[in-house]
């Protein structure tokens, strides 16, 4: 198993996801425990996310098109794009703005519907089979419609779907307008950035190459299982956008890991608490004191691991079911593994039963 960094495809995936930073600050301050932002690398961080949203907020109006604001990103216009026509190999951010300019109605209609099936069918690797299907879909405007109709997210994140499956062209052509417009923004934004994410993503290419996939479990405090890679030869973009996130794009030809670059600094932080059997056990608690949230977890264990289907059977929004398996995640009572070749979160059972030893200690409960 292989690691591979690549720097050129890391900026250019950070500009593509740099307009939905205008959504970064809200979605933190909803998702961190109080104790998480007083963390010096997360402060910096939010006042980076705060700075950013500034110079974003001008382009509010057109980046409320293309993103959403629940900063789920596999719904955005180019998350769903850019599954079948990857950054992979593009130099320059004007060299791929310009390709998605060539893209046929039909070309975009084939990516939206082929995302959106990887999603819901939960399938991360690249499936001929799916494409059947979106080739499918992309023949019936209708159909394709209606998979949208679905989707667990606001109406009004539907509804400009539906404008732009309505007359792709004409809605590409103005999310490249809207990206070339902010390349100045970005480029002086990132610039502070290059040399740190050269400099971390050729330790981390190193790293992984020396230790494999279980040097993924020590970096990440066991949250991610090695058997979570499964392919040869793995490229690694470090992303200075989203520096607290590792994302895992299975879906289309040119899979890839996009790791934070402060994840390491966020994971030291969650194994130093969890060093502190108390505070390891208080966390735990107050995750399962939410009600939704344990309603979650028992979805979970009755092996439900969709997204949506969590969504429809809670009642709440997609985004809000993110929140919190993202939540059950950093507590470690969930976790997220491959089975027959499909991503699952699952109860962490092992870690349960040695809390409830623990909890068994703490109150002298004879054995």
């Amino acid at each position: 198993m292989k690691f591979k960094f690549y720097p050129t495809e890391s900026r250019l995936y950070d500009f593509l996801e740099f307009p939905a930073m205008v959504y970064a600050r809200r979605h933190f301050e909803e998702s961190k425990e109080e104790e998480d932002r007083k963390v010096p690398a997360f402060t910096d961080y939010m006042e980076f996310v705060s700075r950013t949203e500034t110079k974003l907020k001008p382009y509010q109006k057109e980046i409320d098109l293309f993103y959403m604001e629940n900063f789920l990103g596999d719904y955005d216009l180019i998350g769903l794009i850019s599954k079948l026509h990857t950054i992979v190999g593009y130099q320059t951010e004007k060299q791929y703005l310009d390709r998605l300019l060539e893209l046929s109605g039909k070309e975009i209609h084939r990516s939206i519907a082929y995302s959106l099936l990887s999603i819901h069918e939960n399938t991360p690797e690249y499936s001929d089979a799916i494409m059947r299907k979106a080739e499918s879909l992309t023949e019936n405007k209708g159909e394709l419609l209606a998979v949208i109709k679905e989707l667990p997210t606001e109406a009004a994140s539907k509804w400009n779907l539906f404008l732009i499956v309505e007359e792709p062209v004409k809605y590409m052509k103005m999310y490249v307008e809207l990206m070339r417009s902010m390349l100045p923004i970005f480029a002086e934004v990132y610039e502070p950035f290059e040399r740190e994410v050269s400099r971390y993503g050729r330790y981390l290419e190193a790293f992984l190459n020396q230790n494999g996939a279980k040097g993924l479990e020590e970096l990440t405090c066991s949250i991610l299982d090695a058997n979570i890679i499964s392919h040869e030869k793995n490229r690694l973009f470090i992303s200075a956008m989203h520096q607290f996130a590792i994302s895992i794009l299975d879906a289309g030809p040119s899979p890839f890991i996009a790791w934070g670059l402060r994840v390491e600094e966020g994971f030291k932080r969650t194994k130093e608490e969890n060093e502190n059997k108390v505070n390891e056990r208080v966390r735990v608690f107050k995750n399962l004191g939410d009600k939704t949230r344990y309603d979650v977890l028992r979805l979970i264990a009755s092996g439900v691991s969709s997204m949506k289907e969590i969504a429809l059977a809670t009642g709440v929004s997609g985004a809000t079911i993110s929140y919190h398996v993202n939540n059950l995640l950093q507590a470690k009572i969930v976790k997220l593994d491959r089975t027959d070749n499909k991503y699952r979160y699952t109860v962490d059972h092992q870690f349960i039963e040695k809390l409830l030893d623990g909890l068994k200690e703490d109150l002298k409960n004879p054995k």
